[in-house]
C-alpha cells in the first residue's frame, strides 16, 4: 500500500504510514518545501530592517547595560545561531560583552543544565557571556508598576534594569494565549510565580482564549500589558511553516514585530476544515517535551467530530513526569465526587490552581485534558506506558501502526483528516477558529 501521508517526529523528520483501506482523506495540512534564505541571513535582516523601530544598532547609542532574553528547550528557536548574529552585531557597535546579559525566560519551567544550556545558546557563549536562568521564586526580583493596575507584579531584576531589552521567541499557535512568544517572552518568562500563577489560572478559562485569537482574547492582552509595563525595545520572532520548518525571522517592536509575525504565521498555519471528520490522525510536534504534548490536543478537538476518534503520535524527547500522570487522581479526589471539568473551572476562574502543591504550566497541561470534550484518543509513543495514557484519560498503542488498526475495526469508512505538526496548525471550521 503507498505510504503517501506522514507525521513529523523531530526537525526534518518525517514518519510515513498507510491508511487502512475505506478510509478517506479529506484533509492533509502540509506546506510546500519553503524556499527561504538561511537563517543567519534572516536573523541580520531582522536587525537591519526591523517592524517599527529603528535598527538595532541605533537603539544600543547609549546603553550600559543589555539583557538579551531567549526562550528554553522547550520551543524550536533556533536561539544558538541567532544569538551567532546577535552578538557579534552588538559587538560591532560597540557594546562589550561584559554589558551584555543572556536571561532564559523560564517562567515557571525548570532551569537547563549545563549540556542542555550548551545545546541551547552555544558553547562559545557559555564561555564567554554571563548567563541567568530566570527563577519566578528567587528574592531579589524587582516590583514593576502596571499603569491603571494595581496588581503587584515583580520582574527578573536583571531584565528590569537593562537599559535595552531584546526578546528572541517563536510565534507558535497556542491554546490559550492565541500565539506564543512575543510579550510571552517577558510574560510569564521573566515574571514572579504568584502573578504568573493568578494570570494563567483565570484567563485559561475564557471562551476567547484559544489559538490563533488575540483581539479579545484576555489572556493575550494581559501577557501583551504586562510586556509594555516590564519593556521590551526590540524582539526578534520566528515563523515555521506546517512542517516545524523555519520560513522567516521578524525583528522590530514588541507589538509591530508580533503583528507582523502572527499574520505571516497565521497565513503559513492557518487551515480552512469544511466540515469535522471522523479520524484525525496529528502527531504533537513540536510539543515534544514531557508534559507539553498536551498542546498537540487544540487542533485535532476542533475538526474531530465527538463520535469520532484521534490518533495522535507523540515524538516525546522528555518522558511525562511521574508525579504529572498520579496527579490526575488528585485531581478527582479533590473534586468530592463533583464533576472534575466544572470544579477546574471554578477553581481557575478565581485564578487558584486545583493542584496548589504542583508547577503553574501542570496545571495547565491537565486542564487540557480535563477540559476538552470527550473524543476518544488513542496515543501513540513509546515513551508513555497504557497504565499513564490511562490515567490521561486516553488509550494506548506503542506504535502509530498498531492505533491505525484499532481504529480501522471501529471506524471502517472514515473521513480523515492528516495533521503532520499537530501544534503548528490554526483550524478554522465553518468561518470560526
Amino acid at each position: 500500500m503507498e505510504q503517501r501521508y506522514y507525521l513529523c517526529s523531530g526537525p526534518g523528520k518525517k514518519d510515513y504510514f498507510s491508511l487502512p483501506s475505506g478510509w478517506e482523506v479529506t484533509d492533509f495540512v502540509e506546506s510546500p518545501p519553503p524556499e527561504v534564505a538561511p537563517v543567519a541571513e534572516m536573523a541580520l535582516n531582522a536587525l537591519t530592517k526591523p517592524a517599527g523601530v529603528k535598527p538595532l544598532r541605533e537603539l544600543c547609542a547609549g546603553a550600559r547595560s543589555i539583557a538579551v532574553i531567549i526562550d528554553d528547550a522547550t520551543r524550536p528557536t533556533p536561539v544558538a545561531q541567532i544569538l551567532g548574529v546577535l552578538l557579534p552585531h552588538l559587538v560591532d557597535t560597540g557594546i562589550e560583552k561584559e554589558r551584555v546579559t543572556i536571561v532564559i525566560a523560564l517562567g515557571t519551567h525548570v532551569p537547563l543544565d549545563g549540556k542542555a544550556l550548551e545545546n541551547r545558546v552555544g558553547k562559545e557563549v557559555v564561555a564567554a557571556y554571563r548567563i541567568v536562568q530566570h527563577d519566578a521564586r528567587q528574592a531579589d526580583l524587582v516590583p514593576v508598576a502596571i499603569p491603571g493596575d494595581a496588581r503587584k507584579l515583580k520582574a527578573n531584576p536583571v531584565v528590569a534594569r537593562a537599559d535595552l531589552k531584546i526578546g528572541v521567541s517563536s510565534i507558535l499557535p497556542h491554546p490559550m494565549a492565541g500565539f506564543g512568544g512575543g510579550p510571552k517572552i517577558l510574560m510569564p518568562g521573566v515574571c514572579d510565580f504568584d502573578f504568573i500563577m493568578d494570570h494563567h489560572m483565570r484567563l485559561t478559562v475564557h471562551p476567547n482564549a484559544k489559538t490563533g485569537v488575540t483581539k479579545g482574547n484576555p489572556f493575550h492582552e494581559d501577557c501583551m500589558k504586562v510586556a509594555h509595563a516590564i519593556g521590551l525595545d526590540f524582539s526578534i520572532n520566528c515563523v515555521y511553516d506546517q512542517q516545524g520548518e523555519i520560513v522567516g525571522i521578524i525583528g522590530g517592536g514588541l507589538e509591530s514585530a508580533f503583528d507582523a509575525a502572527t499574520a505571516v504565521c497565521a497565513q503559513k498555519l492557518g487551515h480552512r476544515f469544511d466540515s469535522k471528520v471522523d479520524v484525525t490522525i496529528t502527531s504533537t510536534y513540536p510539543h515534544t517535551h514531557g508534559h507539553q504534548f498536551a498542546k498537540g490536543l487544540s487542533a485535532p478537538d476542533v475538526i474531530t467530530r465527538e463520535t469520532g476518534a484521534i490518533l495522535m503520535a507523540a515524538p516525546l524527547v522528555q518522558p511525562v513526569p511521574d508525579f504529572f500522570t498520579a496527579s490526575f487522581k488528585a485531581v478527582t479526589g479533590r473534586c468530592a465526587g463533583a464533576d472534575p471539568a466544572a470544579f477546574i473551572r471554578e477553581t481557575m476562574s478565581a485564578g487558584r490552581p486545583f493542584l496548589p502543591d504542583k508547577a503553574v504550566e501542570f496545571n495547565m497541561a491537565m486542564s487540557c485534558f480535563f477540559l476538552r470534550p470527550r473524543i476518544r484518543t488513542v496515543l501513540a509513543s513509546s515513551m508513555v506506558s497504557r497504565e499513564e495514557a490511562a490515567a490521561m484519560g486516553l488509550e494506548h498503542a506503542p506504535t502509530l501502526a498498531e492505533g491505525l488498526g484499532r481504529l480501522a475495526a471501529s471506524y471502517p469508512k472514515a473521513k480523515v483528516a492528516v495533521l503532520p505538526s499537530g501544534g503548528l496548525v490554526i483550524p478554522t471550521l465553518d468561518g470560526r477558529h
